[in-house]
């Protein structure tokens, strides 16, 4: 029973190696396509959000951001996907307002194009796209 124990502590070792995180600020505008699918009404939107990006030796990367938006004043969004820390693809997926999606990250930048509900779990959108730009934080040690 003891090394069935041990093994099962010593596994995510294993399958996750090292990690390394970074922490990070990030500023994005983008538009949403309001009522429709196809970006022929669109808004303009904002979000300035705090997050923290882990990357695995296997080339696992996760990521975890909120913060404040407008027009939805909260937003939040969890990723997972392929890269490092400065190049990365991931599959996210934003809690508030409710939408899934690709983002891609090079170095300080990042886009994303995202598909939603276009009912008011989306905020009444359908898509969203959003270019972003990140600074940053020192990590604590």
């Amino acid at each position: 029973m003891k090394k069935f124990i041990l093994i099962i502590l010593f596994i995510p070792a294993f399958i996750f190696g090292q990690t390394t995180k970074k922490t990070f600020i990030e500023m994005n505008v983008g538009i949403a396509s309001v009522d429709d699918y196809d970006f022929s009404g669109i808004f303009p939107g904002t979000s300035v959000l705090f997050g923290k990006t882990t990357s695995f030796d296997s080339g696992l990367v996760t990521e975890a951001q909120i913060g404040l938006a407008l027009p939805s004043i909260l937003t939040a969004k969890l990723g997972f996907g392929a890269g490092n820390l400065d190049k990365n693809i991931l599959l996210t997926l934003r809690p508030w307002p409710f939408f899934i999606g690709p983002q891609l990250k090079l170095y300080n930048f990042t886009a994303s194009f995202e598909i939603g509900l276009n009912n008011e779990f989306s905020f009444e959108s359908g898509l969203i796209a959003t270019l972003g730009y990140r600074w940053k934080l020192k990590n604590r040690k």
